[in-house]
């Protein structure tokens, strides 16, 4: 009997966020892998066990990403990290990923699972809160209301901070300081407002309400939110 391969959202950070269906689904679990060779350095893991204390009795497989955006690189590295686990599906074990946020949002799972369903091993996924949700409770604001868009990017340019409604801009940290220069501009030029946290929903989080709160020097899970007037 053929097994399953499961991507799995853990929220941003607090553990209480973790869903109820994600908990299920991690207890029954044959093996998890999570984004890290060494648990206790992984912030999906450390998160889920808080949740989950069943976690920590589990077999874990940890697999270390390399941070590249060279797509050969990342083709062959999904294609590692699924060969390595594909035996223990085709064997009936039930395998679990668990991923920040969510799993359809920029996730290495998505990439796994996509091989894994072209072998015709079934796939799941269990949805995760987001970090610009997360954000934006923390800061107190709605990301978009009656016919307002919102649009979700994974870069900034002049160009894409000019569409209307509301802009995401996903782990904005590496360029902290490119980007607040930016923000002060269209905060200035165009009313907008803009709403920010680095590490949403863990004990160390920090928000930022404008532009000039800004940091120049970001932290990696850092989201921004900027709305129009």
């Amino acid at each position: 009997m053929i097994g399953k391969m499961i991507g799995i959202g853990v929220g941003p950070g607090d553990p209480e966020l973790l869903t109820l269906k994600a908990a299920k689904r991690i207890k029954e679990a044959d093996v998890v892998c999570i984004p890290r060779a060494d648990r206790e350095d992984c912030r999906a893991y450390l998160i889920a066990v808080q949740a989950v204390p069943e976690l920590a009795d589990k077999e874990i497989m940890g697999f270390e990403f390399e941070m590249t955006s060279d797509p050969e690189k990342l083709a062959a590295l999904h294609r590692e990290i699924y060969e390595r686990v594909k035996p223990l599906a085709e064997e009936g074990q039930k395998v679990a990923f668990l991923t920040i946020g969510d799993p359809t949002v920029y996730s290495t799972v998505g990439y796994i699972l996509k091989l894994a369903e072209a072998d015709g091993i079934p796939t799941e996924i269990v949805n995760g809160v987001t970090s610009f949700c997360c954000t934006a409770a923390a800061c107190g604001t709605v990301l978009a209301e009656g016919p307002e868009d919102i649009h979700i990017l994974s870069d900034f340019s002049p160009e894409k901070l000019a569409l209307p409604g509301t802009k995401i801009i996903m782990k904005s940290g590496r360029k902290a300081a490119e980007l607040k220069k930016d923000l002060l501009a269209l905060e200035e030029r165009a009313g907008s407002k803009v709403f920010a946290a680095s590490d949403a929903g863990m004990p160390g989080q920090r928000v930022f309400r404008g532009a000039s709160e800004f940091p120049e020097e970001g932290r990696y899970m850092t989201t921004v939110i900027v709305k129009e007037r």
